[in-house]
């Protein structure tokens, strides 16, 4: 593989110390008193949204950092909105004293997002420990923490888990102005999507209609994108004969890469994973050869052309205008072309007896597999169209299914990717 190619996969990582230390988006504060002071706001991922707001007024003007009992809230104009209350977090209940409990387990006042806002609202946050808390604010109770916790039961000799209904009694209590709504109670999973639509039902059934401040924040959706970039690979050849195996190398130049790709955003799971499929048309060339220690030899040459379908999981780091990401999967390939062929060649010394003619070796397979990851840099622009640089590795199996003769592509490949679609 070319080595230059190789460099550019610690200058990906290197540059992400430089690029991802902050994300300072429109926004604004609630101080304790007085008038919103309006400006940016620094988004970071949810845990630590939940503890610190980083404000200033404009660019490059001087950083506040706020603690939750230093503001009523803080927001992101069009997005994200915070509001301060003070919760206990569920896994510290039932410990033996508050000097057990982890720093990130006491009473405290938090930022919580506000996921649905109205005569019921539905708060969120996730802890230190990467755990999700609901929560419910009404106008006549103070916020209240919706839980499902698990254990685990052995009836009949037979361990399982059961998961709790917490969560339900306080939906019951809370919502009694509303009867008929409270069946469908004992039918709702937990999870945001599922409590933010009960308590939306609800603020319509008293006459009180919501607010939800960043409905399309956790909401799932797909982006379409065009990818180009370049492809290099190496062609392993395993040949057996009676007591060893021949191995054959080739390298391929340097090839373009076209394609699309699929992106589904799971934000209503998790901010920092996404989905990505891909189609990608590539074309490449190989002529591994071999001679031993006499001169006598074998020459290859293959030509692979293919639609290949990477489908990938990434996990983006979540911080900074220029943002980091790994990807892993698996990939597909639909063989639109595989011809390859052999011939023996002869040394010098046997004067004038040329190479054998070139004839094919094996019918190929039309469906390569292989194992992919990779690392690169994206731009984070909410709501705009991003763009995306990748180095990728992929391993995979190659287009020969004959036993004896085993068949191996290593690919690298850089690519560029720009989203079609918000």
């Amino acid at each position: 593989m070319p080595r230059k190619l190789l460099l550019l996969l610690p200058l990906l990582l290197s540059c992400t110390v430089a690029l991802a230390q902050t994300n300072f988006r429109p926004g604004y504060v609630l101080p304790l008193s007085g008038d919103t002071l309006r400006g940016e706001v620094d988004s970071r991922g949810a845990q630590r949204n939940a503890r610190l707001a980083r404000f200033r007024a404009s660019e490059g003007a001087p950083i506040t950092e706020y603690q939750p009992r230093q503001l009523r809230g803080y927001g992101f104009n069009g997005d994200r909105v915070y509001q301060t209350e003070t919760v206990l977090l569920a896994d510290s209940v039932g410990r033996p004293s508050l000097l057990d409990a982890p720093a990130d387990t006491i009473k405290r006042p938090s930022f919580l997002e506000v996921i649905v806002r109205g005569s019921a609202s539905l708060l969120y946050l996730r802890d230190q420990a990467d755990k999700d808390h609901y929560y419910l604010l009404t106008a006549d109770a103070p916020v209240q923490e919706l839980l499902q916790s698990t254990r685990r039961v052995v009836e009949n000799g037979v361990t399982y888990q059961r998961k709790s209904d917490e969560f339900r009694y306080v939906l019951a209590a809370a919502t009694k102005q509303c009867l008929v709504l409270q069946p469908s109670i004992n039918s709702i999973r937990y999870g945001l999507n599922e409590l933010a639509s009960f308590v939306r039902r609800y603020n319509d059934c008293v006459g009180a209609p919501s607010a939800t401040p960043a409905s399309k924040s956790h909401q799932n959706r797909v982006q379409l994108g065009f990818v180009v970039g370049g492809e290099t690979s190496q062609l392993v050849l395993n040949e057996n004969y009676p007591g060893k195996t021949i191995t054959f190398r080739g390298n391929s130049a340097i090839q373009p890469v076209l394609g699309v790709a699929f992106n589904l955003r799971l934000i209503g799971f998790n901010r920092t994973l996404s989905a990505r499929v891909e189609t990608l048309y590539e074309s490449q060339r190989y002529e591994p050869k071999y001679r031993n220690a006499t001169g006598f030899g074998r020459e290859y040459r293959a030509k692979l052309t293919g639609i290949r379908v990477p489908v990938l999981v990434c996990y983006t780091y979540p911080r900074g205008r220029i943002q980091p990401f790994l990807q892993v999967g698996y990939s597909f390939n639909h063989l639109l072309k595989a011809d390859n062929e052999a011939r023996n060649v002869y040394p010098p010394t046997t004067g004038t007896i040329p190479p054998a003619p070139w004839t094919p070796v094996v019918e190929s397979r039309r469906f390569e597999q292989g194992l992919v990851g990779g690392v690169g840099l994206t731009t984070a622009r909410p709501d705009k169209r991003n763009v995306a640089a990748s180095v990728r590795y992929e391993r995979s199996d190659g287009f020969s299914d004959i036993l004896g003769f085993g068949s191996r592509v290593n690919r690298l490949y850089v690519l560029l990717s720009y989203d079609l679609t918000r």
